[in-house]
């Protein structure tokens, strides 16, 4: 007779719990981040900004923490090459979504005109990151660890701006 597993046992006894708990907090937002709409007032623009500078300043962080994990050689590579892909593609996502909204005044444009190359910076510094990090290059690492320190400066002063 064959046995089966339990309906409460995990199929996948190996799997760590943090995976799934990784994974669903992307899906929700990859969800959140996909719901583009019109922002019609210049206040809903600045919540729109607010948000991504906070979300930005996250992946940068994320970034910088990996360039000193690399640095201090205090984990696997395979780790921190995963990780600092998943912050570029959270740091991109929330890049593409910023900017498919339209800014509803000239003052909402140029917050746009500030926001959007700090965007496209933390995006780039987190790939040079991205690439230092596989080839195991620790001139390149530190090279993108002051890139990203400097975006991480200018958010800081566009969300002190903004608060």
């Amino acid at each position: 007779m064959l046995s089966h597993p339990s309906p409460s046992r995990d199929p996948y006894p190996g799997r760590p719990r943090r995976i799934t708990a990784v994974v669903a907090s992307w899906l929700v937002l990859v969800l959140v981040s996909g719901c583009t709409g019109p922002t019609p007032t210049e206040s809903l623009y600045r919540d729109a900004a607010e948000q991504t500078v906070t979300a930005l300043l996250s992946a940068v962080g994320t970034g910088i923490m990996l360039s000193e994990i690399h640095r201090r050689d205090m984990a696997f590579s395979p780790y921190t090459e995963t990780t600092v892909e998943d912050a570029e593609d959270a740091a991109r996502s929330v890049n593409d979504t910023f900017g498919t909204r339209q800014p509803p005044t000239p003052r909402a444009r140029s917050l746009r005109s500030e926001l959007a190359p700090l965007c496209d910076s933390a995006v780039n510094a987190l790939s040079d990151l991205r690439i230092a990090l596989r080839e195991d290059d620790g001139a390149a690492v530190r090279t993108a660890e002051r890139s990203l320190r400097s975006v991480a400066v200018d958010l800081t002063e566009l969300q002190d701006e903004l608060s």
